[in-house]
């Protein structure tokens, strides 16, 4: 009878256990494992800034999947228009881990992998919210280079899900971080190009919700919570080293000496070549003028809007060009106020709340000798 009841007592317990291990072993099982992907930067323009991305594991399901928030379709009616516009609309996209990584090893891009230490209930509402922004329309959204991205998206969810200290990473600007890494990658002409198309917006100190806008300051602002990170994994694929860091200054300085020289030589060769280079930068400063008074004024790109460049890089070069063929008289008139304004700019540059690179100004110093030009072809319309 005791080993009867023994027995009994036995099964019982066990009965009364096995709920509480089933359910331990199923909330084991629906663990979600979410880690923060950095990519490094690649050689396409798109590429430059690197790329974020969050992976997340789950283990009930068994599946890896690798959440991005900047896909675009490169087919999309008028796309130039719509990127220059700012209304190119980006979207959620989600693909096996596996199938990620394929990519990067590809083009050699290293990947970096930080998992996240998330409470279990934080994990599942992200995870809900992924899977929201996966259906519909709701995957989609308008791209803004400093405010809303593939990295700001992620950020997002990382604030709201999880607990970051006030560790800032102390950027003083958008445009710094925007900028160089196009000279880095040895794109300088880029990285020149989209220095002048940024306002006064991007000059502004970011707070510390944005300042980890681009997918490094976002891994340096995780690495600097190591409550926050779990443990950190770096996948090589790089075979060939970086680009080394470059600046057209050399070469657009070389080119305002040849400028001055020829314009200040009586030679027959010199002359010509001096009106070429007019020609040739009253197209180029005509053209440019007509996309940062887009930019900065119709386009809804934020970080381009309050240009200041706009005051000496305008559209009015196209009319000039027009006088420059036509009425001499004009042309100097358009001269002086061309160079008036240029002084005025440079004089008060201290006042204005937009930086200008070196690259920048030796660009200004370009367009002022320009200007000098057409006054002097002005005067001589008074000698003929």
């Amino acid at each position: 009878m005791k080993k009867i009841f023994f027995f009994m007592l036995v099964l019982a317990f066990n009965f009364w256990e096995s709920p509480t291990i089933q359910a331990q072993d199923s909330n084991q099982n629906a663990t979600l494992r979410f880690s923060l992907i950095t990519c490094d930067a690649g050689e396409d323009i798109y590429t430059i800034w690197g790329h974020t991305a969050i992976r997340v594991v789950d283990s009930m399901n068994q599946t890896d999947i690798v959440y991005n928030y900047g896909s675009f379709d490169f087919n999309t009616p008028n796309f130039i228009a719509k990127f220059v516009k700012g209304n190119l609309l980006y979207f959620i996209s989600a693909d096996t881990y596996q199938n990620f990584l394929y990519e990067y090893q590809y083009f050699g891009r290293d990947v970096h992998e930080q998992v996240l230490n998330i409470s279990q209930d934080e994990k599942i509402k992200w995870y809900q919210a992924l899977q929201t922004n996966m259906v519909g329309d709701n995957r989609f959204y308008l791209y803004n280079f400093i405010k809303d991205n593939c990295t700001t998206r992620i950020k997002d969810g990382i604030f709201k899900h999880a607990t970051l200290n006030d560790s800032l990473l102390g950027v003083p600007n958008f445009r710094e971080q925007v900028v160089t890494p196009t000279y880095t990658a040895g794109q300088p002409w880029i990285g020149l190009g989209i220095d002048l198309l940024l306002g006064a917006v991007s000059d502004r100190k970011p707070t510390a919700f944005e300042e980890a806008f681009l997918p490094t300051l976002l891994y340096n602002r995780v690495a600097n919570n190591p409550d926050l990170v779990i443990k950190t994994q770096h996948i090589q694929y790089q075979m060939k080293p970086n680009a080394k860091a470059s600046s057209p200054i050399y070469v657009l300085i070389a080119f305002l000496i040849v400028y001055i020289l020829a314009a200040n030589w009586n030679a027959r060769p010199a002359i010509v070549l001096s009106k070429a280079i007019d020609i040739i930068l009253l197209i180029a400063f005509g053209i440019g003028g007509l996309l940062v008074l887009y930019m900065s004024q119709f386009s809804m790109h934020t970080a381009c809007h309050e240009n200041y460049n706009l005051l000496w890089l305008h559209p009015f070069y196209l009319i000039a060009l027009i006088t420059y063929f036509v009425s001499r008289k004009w042309t100097g008139y358009l001269g002086w106020t061309f160079f008036s304004i240029i002084i005025v700019f440079m004089l008060g540059n201290y006042f204005i709340p937009q930086h200008f690179s070196k690259e920048v100004i030796a660009v200004i110093s370009l367009a002022l000798v320009l200007s000098i030009r057409l006054i002097k072809r002005g005067k001589d319309a008074r000698f003929q």
